[in-house]
């Protein structure tokens, strides 16, 4: 019986001892559901943050409080910490832990965001956690009524903070007696070379070239670090896992080229998540995948460690890409643009992908897309013709628009791809509507030839012409390493052409024609509309025509975006004196496009005299 009751009180005090000792070394697992105002920190605070360092296990971390940087940006102070444990002390502040949340007495103070290039201690700035919710207070308005934040930022001064903080700083070599004001009143404002940790880029399914080219324009977006990476997670999601120190990943372009940019969950409340504690690009209101992420490994470097990670399942969209921090919904997702490149060359490959449909993002990402499709299929340099056809799907339109095109490129730059950019950029960023493109498809046919021919001169049968009379023109061109063709052409004199006068006759390449109709009809190139602007990206002229114009001595005017070629002179006169704009000038003449095998270059002008008598 003694014994027995022996085992039972060894057996409780063991259970007791087993769960304090829970209790005592598993208290960074516990998720503190309050928070801690920058202005309660004080130096020496110890803490712990939550990060993912491998797959989907979310760890904990160390933190030691070094200060507050008050007033770092506008209203906004930060917080500075010193991180150990796990990989740290080895890999420094590592690309993908923005957002990692920290706790001190198991309140959350903010998300790990901002560091240092090149330092020797993992030291890092911690975005302030009622900063980045009241990006969650922006997205409840937008909701409402579309209200916009602001998100103007302030620099520092030195002078102006604690000069124990700046003391900790200096041990650190985080900054330097030169960078210090001699003089302790001055208030000459001081940025610190603290800036938000580098975003990582997962991309698959790029050339590398490709990669390099565009890498300047998301430089100047935000701070990325692209690495590559071929497939993603396929574990699927488990929403219950997905909390603060989750890693988090955020689409641009999935399907057979995809980008995803990484960070880390702050602060999930039901559906709601905030995450990152910096912005991806600081857009604002937009509309983005948000996916869960595992992290196959670390890249521990001097010059940035980096997380090397694949997105995983969506489950929901980013709502908000602010100054503190991005914001998203769980449940909630978007539309993306679906597009498919087919390359018709050497090798004919076709790439089916979606991205997303935003004024900043889509046309960059499409860039990278074409650019990649053709790097890994065609040659980059030497002679090259391409001829490009594309679709662009718009909702609420019946048809589609279709523009079509040939060009000539020698050089590496694939500089035609500018010609299926430019489109996509005018309609999302057109002043008369609101835009949604739904659908991308392009085919370019490449061939590995110079099929240019240049206009040498016109030949006419006679110089002295009636009204009213067809004229035989020759039009010779010479092919590239090819004989001199030439190309019979007929144009007719108007009727009403006045006795005496003379007709201007241009024979000429698309892109001559386009400059001379700037020239002589502005008002054309000026939409009142989108369906205005449609017409206009639908109609310039194919680089395969020889465009002949033949230019008469009347003048029309283009109004409201509208040309009015023939009009009587009184009207004209009323209309220049018209108190209301909107009407410009139209230099009256006739065009004949006339198709050829090759993309036309030059321009030549000849001038036909209209006989006086009958």
């Amino acid at each position: 019986m003694r014994i027995t009751k022996r085992i039972l009180l060894l057996f409780i005090f063991k259970s007791i001892a087993f769960l304090f000792a829970i209790l005592l070394f598993s208290q960074h697992m516990v998720i503190a559901l309050e928070t801690m105002g920058a202005d309660e920190i004080t130096p020496g605070m110890k803490g712990y943050g939550r990060t993912v360092f491998s797959g989907n296990q979310i760890e904990t971390f160390d933190v030691e409080i070094l200060g507050v940087l008050k007033n770092w940006e506008a209203r906004n102070d930060m917080i500075l910490v010193k991180m150990t444990g796990g990989p740290l002390e080895k890999t420094g502040i590592i690309a993908g832990m923005s957002g990692s949340p920290v706790y001190v007495d198991n309140k959350l103070i903010g998300a790990v965001s901002h560091g240092w290039s090149f330092a020797k201690d993992a030291i890092a700035g911690v975005t302030p956690i009622r900063a980045m919710l009241n990006v969650l207070k922006i997205d409840s308005k937008v909701r409402e009524n579309n209200y916009a934040g602001n998100n103007s930022t302030w620099s520092t001064s030195l002078s102006t903070q604690d000069s124990a903080v700046v003391s900790r700083l200096k041990s650190h070599g985080l900054i330097h007696e030169s960078l210090l004001s001699k003089d302790i009143n001055s208030q000459v404002p001081f940025t610190l070379n603290l800036v938000p940790i580098q975003t990582p880029l997962i991309v698959s399914g790029f050339d590398y070239r490709s990669l390099n080219r565009v890498s300047p324009l998301f430089s100047k977006l935000g701070r990325f670090s692209f690495q590559s990476n071929r497939g993603s997670s396929s574990l699927s999601a488990d929403l219950n896992d997905f909390q603060p120190g989750s890693s988090v990943a955020v689409e641009i372009i999935r399907g057979d080229l995809s980008a995803s940019a990484i960070g880390t969950v702050t602060y999930r409340e039901g559906n709601n998540v905030l995450a990152f504690g910096h912005p991806i690009i600081q857009i604002g209101n937009t509309d983005l995948p948000m996916a869960t992420a595992q992290v196959h490994t670390i890249l521990a470097s001097q010059s940035g460690s980096v997380k090397m990670a694949s997105p995983g399942e969506i489950i929901g969209r980013v709502t908000q890409d602010r100054r503190s921090a991005i914001a998203g919904r769980i449940g909630e997702f978007t539309q993306m643009i679906s597009c498919q490149t087919e390359i018709r060359g050497s090798l004919n490959t076709k790439y089916n992908f979606e991205i997303v449909h935003d004024k900043t993002l889509t046309p960059i990402l499409l860039q990278m897309a074409v650019e990649s499709a053709l790097l890994a299929t065609e040659k980059t340099i030497g002679e090259k013709s391409v001829n490009l056809k594309l679709d662009i799907g718009i909702s609420g339109r019946k048809e589609s628009i279709k523009i079509e095109n040939g060009y000539f490129d020698s050089g590496p730059s694939w500089f035609p791809i500018y010609n299926v950019i430019q489109p996509i950029t005018t309609l999302l960023n057109n002043e008369f509507q609101m835009t949604e493109i739904e659908s991308i498809k392009l085919v370019a046919d490449i061939s590995e030839t110079n099929n240019i021919a240049s206009i040498e001169h016109i030949r006419v049968g006679k110089r002295w012409v009636s009204p009213g009379e067809e004229v035989h023109l020759s039009i010779r061109l010479r092919p590239n390493a090819q004989d001199y063709v030439s190309i019979p052409v007929k144009i007719k004199i108007p009727d009403d052409v006045v006795r005496g006068s003379s007709v201007r006759v241009t024979v000429c390449d698309a892109v001559s024609s386009r400059m001379m109709e700037m020239a002589s009809a502005p008002g054309r190139f000026s939409p009142s509309s989108l369906e205005q602007l449609i017409k206009n990206l639908e109609s310039t002229g194919s680089n395969n025509n020889i465009i002949v114009k033949v230019r008469l001595n009347k003048k029309g005017l283009t109004y409201m975006g509208e040309d009015f070629p023939s009009l009587p002179n009184s009207f004209l006169s009323i209309m220049s004196m018209s108190n209301q704009s909107g009407a410009t000038p139209l230099q009256s003449e006739t065009v004949k496009r006339v198709p050829t095998e090759w993309l036309i270059n030059g321009k030549k002008t000849i001038d036909l005299f209209v006989d006086i008598k009958s």
